[in-house]
């Protein structure tokens, strides 16, 4: 159930999303969180939340059109610290429903967004903003990727087989040297590969 309401999403949903370069990643979308939360309501919450420790890039999701954002993103960042959560996990701040602001504040936002490290201003609703959102994630997973070209000798199939097995090979052409790959791969898929 998708609801503006308190408590509409109670329990942890997860999902496996296939990222635009390939890797597939599983996504999981906590309980919100709640200021002021009642004592004896804390350790239940606290429990469902435990899921972000676990996290390699926690999502802020921030309704940007709410009158008292910028308090709730404060209060997030107090739950956050107060779970434990390391100051240098990756986290993205995601502005969400930009699409109920005035043309003016979007526009405004969109800029900030741009201007600023780890924030991207998105509409769940029309899908602006998504793929770079989405972008943004795989790097901060898998660092930035790079394309390479080299030649693997007709000897050196467990290395070429690596290679496919990861989905990193763009393209091959056989010579009389062997195979001839172009790969798209991170340093650390690189430093990888010449271990094998």
């Amino acid at each position: 159930m998708a609801k503006d309401m308190l408590f509409a999403t109670l329990d942890p949903t997860m999902r496996r999303v296939e990222m635009p370069d390939g890797p597939e990643i599983i996504l999981s979308d906590t309980v919100g969180f709640i200021s002021d939360l009642p004592t004896e309501l804390v350790a239940a919450f606290r429990a469902t939340l435990e899921e972000v420790l676990a996290a390699d890039v926690i999502l802020h999701v921030r309704d940007i059109s709410h009158e008292n954002s910028q308090e709730q993103a404060n209060d997030v960042a107090a739950i956050l610290s107060t779970l434990g959560v390391d100051e240098n996990r990756a986290k993205i701040e995601v502005w969400n429903k930009l699409d109920l602001l005035p043309e003016d504040v979007q526009e405004a936002r969109r800029q900030r967004a741009t201007r600023e490290e780890g924030i991207h201003a998105i509409s769940a609703l029309t899908g602006e903003g998504i793929d770079a959102l989405l972008e943004d994630v795989a790097t901060k997973l898998q660092g930035v990727r790079h394309e390479e070209e080299f030649t693997l000798t007709y000897a050196q199939g467990k290395q070429r087989a690596w290679l496919f097995q990861q989905d990193l090979v763009l393209s091959e052409e056989q010579s009389d040297e062997g195979f001839v790959l172009t790969v798209r791969w991170t340093d650390k898929q690189k430093a990888q590969f010449n271990a094998l």
